[in-house]
This record gives C-alpha cells, structure tokens and sequence, in this order.
C-alpha cells in the first residue's frame, strides 16, 4: 500500500515537474501556478496514507519549484503541526496569511497550532478569524465551540453553538452542543442534543457513543448497551463505545462482554479501572 502511494504521488509530482519543463503557450508564472496545483495533489496521496515525512518532503520542494501559494504553506503548516513542529508550523501559516490575509484555512489551521501550544483564547480568535474569512466554515464553528468549552468557558461554548445551529443545524454542531451541556451537568439537553444528532446523521458514531456515556451516567445500563452497539456497528474500533459497553455489560452483570470490550478499550488509552473494579467485586 505504501508503495502504491508512492508510485501514486511520483506520477502526481512528475505532472507538475512537466508543467515547468514543457515549452508552451502559457506564460512561465502559468506554469508555476499549475506546478503548485500538482504539487498539492502529489502531498495529499502520502498524507492520507500517513506518510508525513513523504508529504513534507513534496510540499517543501513545491515551495522552490513552484509559485508559493497560500494553500501550499498552509498543507505544509499542517504536516509540521502533525510532526510536533510546532514554531515551524507557525512560520509558514504566517507567511500563508501574508500572502492572502483572508484565506480561512490558514487561520484555521493556525488555531489548531495556538491550542496545541495551550493558548486557547488566541486559538479561538483564530477560529473566529476563520469565519470572518468565511462565514461558511463548518469546521471552524466545531473547533470554536469546542475550544471555549476546553478552556472552561462553558456558557460561552453554548451561546456560541447555539447561534451556529440557528444558521445550519448539522450532527457535528448538535454533538459539540451536547457534549457542552453535559459538561455543565444539564443531561436531559445534553441527551436531546445527542438525539438530534442521530437524527441528522444515524451514521454518527460519536452521537452514538455519547448517548451511551450518557446513559451510563444516568443509570440506564439497557440503553448504554443498546447505544453503544449501534456506534461499534458503524466504526467496530470507537474506543469510547468499547469502553461504555463494557462498563453498561458490567453493571448488567455480562462479565464476559464487560472484561472483552473493557481490554479493547484499554488497548486503545481509555482508564477501564472502573470496569476492573466491578468484575473484581463480583468474584
């Protein structure tokens, strides 16, 4: 598969080492415009495949080669964000914002570099930058929403989602604003977010999850099970709904479910210490 993914970005990179080789009609900057496009394309085959060692590597020989573009600085700012280069990543998402001030992914990407670096209020002016660019931005509404209720500006997390959701009612909004209510402990709202979520997309998974986290605070083991079976049917690894299911079979006194889904769930980072604690008591 990874080699594949070479090959596939090899042809991807030799189209846009073409575009500036090959006499044309087309004046050189055209040229170097579509060298950019191509280069784009080869960096997108070796990062979905995880490769970003290979995506750097594209992007960073795109930026000699070709017209440097807002959305080369800002995929490349992502990879760096992803490697943990983090003062690397902010350098190039500010020349990206130099060059085209109102290019909302590039605010977009930069707010995720501020809250990896803990600054979540500058984090969040970014995200609100990326929708003054583009007012559009579904995932910039998210991430604001989420990053107020990270920094523990939970009222402030709903009013904004809220707002959101009077312009576009989407699962993904639906979600965030149910994860924020259940923060602040008002589960019945949380739990009617959570369904209208499912509503919107009975292929959200994390809707699923949540509604069975839910439950399980709430008592309702039947339910828990029933929800977190319906999340693991649509992605079998959600570690959460491992971890729900396990703690709702628990309580029901399924042992043997409770102990299966509780290892995945561990495997996957979650504490399972509760779940420990009931099959050790049962004994």
């Amino acid at each position: 598969m990874a080699q594949l993914c070479r090959c596939l970005a090899f042809f991807a990179l030799s189209l846009g080492l073409a575009a500036l080789a090959t006499p044309a009609s087309a004046s050189s900057q055209d040229m170097k415009d579509q060298a950019a496009a191509n280069y784009l394309h080869a960096a997108a085959v070796p990062m979905q495949a995880g490769d970003l060692e290979e995506a750097g590597r594209i992007l960073e020989e795109g930026l000699k080669r070709a017209t440097v573009t807002p959305e080369l600085l800002t995929l490349l700012g992502s990879v760096y964000r992803q490697q943990g280069r983090l003062v690397d990543a902010n350098e190039v998402i500010d020349e990206a914002l130099h060059i085209a001030p109102s290019y909302a992914p590039a605010h977009l990407e930069l707010g995720d570099i501020y809250r990896e670096l803990g600054l979540l209020e500058t984090a969040a002016d970014s995200y609100r930058n990326a929708l003054k660019a583009d007012e559009d931005a579904a995932a910039a509404r998210y991430r604001l929403v989420d990053c107020l209720a990270e920094a523990g500006r939970l009222r402030a997390a709903e009013q904004e989602c809220r707002q959101f959701l009077a312009i576009e009612e989407t699962a993904t909004l639906c979600l965030a604003l149910g994860e924020t209510l259940e923060k602040q402990q008002q589960f019945q709202e949380a739990l009617a977010a959570y369904d209208r979520a499912v509503e919107l997309d009975e292929r959200c998974a994390d809707a699923h999850s949540r509604r069975a986290g839910l439950f399980c605070e709430l008592g309702q083991y039947d339910a828990a099970m029933e929800a977190s079976r319906a999340a693991l049917d649509i992605n079998p690894s959600h570690a959460d709904a491992h971890g729900w299911l396990g703690l709702a079979s628990a309580h029901s006194e399924d042992y043997m479910g409770a102990y299966s889904h509780a290892v995945k769930a561990q495997k996957a980072g979650l504490d399972m210490s509760e779940v420990w604690s009931l099959l050790q008591n049962q004994n």
